[in-house]
């Protein structure tokens, strides 16, 4: 069997079956957006709250996620850290530090390096996040930016994908689809750039970072479950199913819907980075409801095509 039969989260589960148990420490391992350790504290008579550690890695390269002809080096730099941030939010957390690494043929431009850096850097600067270091390697042809990302998060604010249950509502922000119509099109909500991009399947990818939602969710402890929507709502909405042991129902009418986008483009799109959430039903007013957590045998996502995107479909 080859990738291609597998699949990237079939991947993701055999290579999580295949890595075993680890130590207490680790709260949340493979699985979820980001990996959750319990730091040692030096003073347990200190009265703070306990803190957890957020750790999260993407990388983007060259003909698959862009094409260099139709980039603007700024915003990809800028994209490459907002995808970390929207994974930090996804847990409830607050970004902290970055390493960097970059991989780049011999003869690769100079300025359009540090065009992306600023890209980086501006992002940075504005969510008061510290580049700590990383690593420059030579790369036979395509370039490649990799970044992971560190947060902290408070122990009770802790949101995971694995908390919803029967009778929860499933909330989204904002609107989906765009990124998927606006094909070569990505839009960073602050700064305010545009930029065309060649992407696989012709996928752009609108960049909002919902990091101020998502902490007032989780310090108002108003959800059960949270993802972000990286991969698509369905598929969203099946990842928090599959951690929680637990089926949905969605309700299409009230999917929210970018502006010229199909229902299709909405419900497997994905890169919208907006946040999918579970909420009690006494909590749930106010937000854009888009369907219920049920019992098992009682879902109909399931029967949806569950695409959403997959690097090795």
């Amino acid at each position: 069997m080859n990738l291609s039969q597998f699949g990237e989260f079939g991947l993701i589960d055999l290579i999580s079956r295949k890595l075993g148990k680890t130590s207490k420490r680790v709260i949340i391992g493979v699985g979820d957006d980001c990996a959750v350790l319990k730091l040692k504290t030096q003073n347990s008579k200190l009265k703070t709250k306990e803190k957890l550690l957020l750790i999260t890695t993407d990388t983007l390269i060259e003909n698959v996620h862009f094409k260099i002809k139709k980039t603007s080096f700024f915003d990809l730099g800028y994209k490459a850290l907002a995808v970390n941030i929207s994974d930090i939010a996804a847990m409830g957390g607050v970004p902290t530090f970055a390493v960097v690494t970059i991989g780049a043929p011999k003869k690769f431009s100079v300025k359009k390096i540090e065009e992306l850096y600023q890209g980086i850097n501006k992002l940075a600067k504005k969510c008061q996040i510290d580049i700590v270091g990383g690593d420059t390697v030579r790369t036979p042809k395509e370039l490649i930016v990799s970044i992971t990302l560190l947060g902290e998060v408070e122990k009770e604010y802790l949101l995971t994908r694995s908390g919803a249950r029967a009778g929860d509502l499933i909330c989204v922000t904002g609107e989906f689809g765009g990124p998927a119509k606006n094909k070569f099109r990505i839009t960073n909500a602050d700064p305010a750039t545009e930029l065309r991009i060649g992407a696989e399947r012709s996928r752009g990818a609108e960049c909002r970072i919902r990091l101020k939602e998502a902490r007032k969710i989780a310090r108002a402890r108003l959800a059960t479950a949270m993802i972000d929507s990286s991969d698509g709502l369905v598929r969203s909405i099946l990842e928090i199913c599959k951690a929680s042991k637990v089926e949905a129902r969605i309700d299409l009418n009230k999917v929210p819907i970018a502006k010229g986008a199909t229902l299709e483009q909405a419900l497997y799109g994905g890169e919208e980075y907006e946040l999918v959430f579970t909420v009690p039903k006494s909590k749930a007013r106010g937000f854009k409801v888009v369907g219920e957590i049920v019992g098992k045998g009682q879902g109909n996502i399931q029967q949806l095509k569950g695409r959403g995107f997959d690097h090795f479909k």
